[in-house]
């Protein structure tokens, strides 16, 4: 078998042929192509270096999140190594800090790209509203824990830096704010990561911007009572419970789909290790993306069961379906842990009727930032029941997912929004954040939502214009090239 490895072209090949013709990097270039670069100048990266449309760093970051790389380096690798990219790049080569600064910087263009692909889906007929669901799930941070210190140690911590950036401090006066009375051998576990961070801290020169972190991490505490650590790292992640029951340092991402091609239609990175406070929000971001009709269906999990949620459904004219945790846990096959509403209400005379007792309003009460609660009582006041403000949303929804029809809507939802979930963490490698802070983790949810959306368009649209041009694309289900 013959081979001519030196010999050359007579005439040089595009680069272009070299792709195959149903690649979906020519999609994500008519994309990027569509957005509005108006308000941007041409991308320099200094003086004597060549300057960069925005489009070609933005294309380039979109091809990498299809293709599971989101590293800077390896992408600006990939534009003088791999065909799609120097495609994409326009046969220019920008250097790593290039692609970084564009993607750190331009949060609010990525937000809005990822609303075009909403808008491009709707105006293609495939986004279906009469059903939406909405869940959450929880994404590694950037951080250590090896990192983390509480409020007491943060505090040390600040006062140490302080000193040294006076510069005058010796390492026994170190020693003395760290351990204070202790034995070096009694230290914990807690006290050697101190002594690690001060000991990494010292050599570093930039002390201002440790005593930055130090105070970001000191606001931390003051926004959320519950949280006992801080990681230095990434003071605004949190320390939650995963599905293996590990406890590790995450972000809570939430996503709302339709039901007709799973497009994501909104998408959000909180702190909060429970998602009952994230379905308002939701909704809310996806009436900025789309229309909502007033009786759109909306199935979520008992995770977002409480009274707030369901009034908001109801003043919304949004059909929700909201199990309980033992109707989910009936669902599910699985044994009920719990009984919630033990109890029957009179809905003409406002009585609640428990445990045989005839109980009537009496008051409300409320306690720190728990929910607020109403007080029925006997008239001995010997029995005394408390429900949540608004137990009467929640007593209509119960019995609406009584009904069988409830049910096999809300049995929709694992099909629907929980492989989106799966296709983000696993087919497109998102598993962990690789950027720090809860700004950052929404840019880099914005940009696996983005190449979601684009691949669910492109697979089941099949033809996409490109230059006033009808070009056809091979579907890839059908051509079995590319896994969902």
């Amino acid at each position: 078998m013959s081979s001519f490895k030196c010999q050359n072209w007579l005439i040089p090949q595009s680069i272009q042929d070299m792709i195959p013709k149903n690649h979906i990097c020519f999609f994500v270039e008519e994309f990027v192509d569509s957005l509005d670069f108006s308000e941007f100048d041409m991308i320099s990266e200094g003086a004597g270096h060549p300057s960069y449309h925005p489009r070609i760093i933005m294309k380039i970051i979109i091809q990498g999140m299809l293709s599971k790389e989101r590293s800077s380096r390896k992408l600006a690798n990939a534009c003088r190594e791999n065909f799609v990219f120097m495609y994409l790049a326009e046969k220019v080569q920008p250097e790593f800090s290039t692609i970084c600064r564009f993607r750190r910087n331009n949060k609010e263009f990525v937000k809005e790209a990822f609303k075009e692909t909403v808008k491009l889906a709707d105006e293609n007929d495939l986004i279906d509203l009469n059903l939406i669901c909405t869940d959450g799930s929880k994404i590694k941070a950037n951080a250590s824990k090896k990192m983390c210190l509480t409020k007491e140690q943060i505090g040390k911590l600040d006062s140490i830096i302080d000193k040294m950036i006076e510069e005058d401090i010796s390492q026994d006066e170190i020693d003395k704010e760290i351990c204070g009375n202790k034995e070096e051998n009694l230290t914990n576990l807690e006290m050697k990561n101190l002594k690690g961070i001060v000991k990494k801290y010292r050599e570093s020169r930039n002390k201002e911007k440790i005593k930055e972190k130090c105070n970001i991490a000191q606001e931390e505490f003051d926004k959320d009572s519950q949280i006992k650590r801080v990681s230095l790292s990434d003071p605004n992640c949190r320390m939650m419970m995963n599905k293996k029951g590990f406890f590790e340092l995450d972000y809570n991402v939430q996503f709302t789909v339709d039901s007709k091609n799973q497009i994501i239609v909104a998408n959000d990175v909180c702190q909060d290790r429970v998602d009952t406070h994230q379905l308002q929000p939701q909704i809310k971001n996806v009436k900025e993306n789309i229309e909502l009709k007033k009786d759109t269906k909306v199935a979520v999990d008992c995770n977002y069961n409480c009274g707030e949620n369901l009034k908001f459904l109801e003043d919304s004219f949004l059909d929700g379906y909201v199990p309980t945790l033992s109707q989910e846990q009936e669902l599910d096959n699985r044994e009920k842990t719990l009984i919630e509403d033990d109890y029957e209400y009179d809905w003409e005379k406002d009585e609640i009727i428990f445990k045989g007792v005839k109980l009537k309003y009496f008051s409300t009460w409320k306690q720190g930032k728990r929910p607020r609660m109403r007080i029925y009582r006997s008239e001995d006041g010997k029995v005394m029941k408390k429900v949540i403000e608004f137990f009467r949303e929640r007593l209509r929804m119960k019995k609406k997912m009584e009904n069988k029809e409830a049910k096999q809507i809300y049995a929709l939802r694992k099909s629907i929004v929980e492989p989106v979930i799966g296709n983000i963490k696993y087919n497109l490698g998102f598993n962990e954040f690789s950027m720090k802070g809860l700004r950052n983790a929404k840019l880099e949810l914005n940009l696996a939502s983005i190449a979601h959306n684009l691949k669910k368009i492109w697979t089941e649209k099949g033809k996409l214009p490109t230059n006033n041009k009808n070009s056809i694309f091979y579907l890839i289900i059908e051509n079995n090239q590319i896994e969902l």
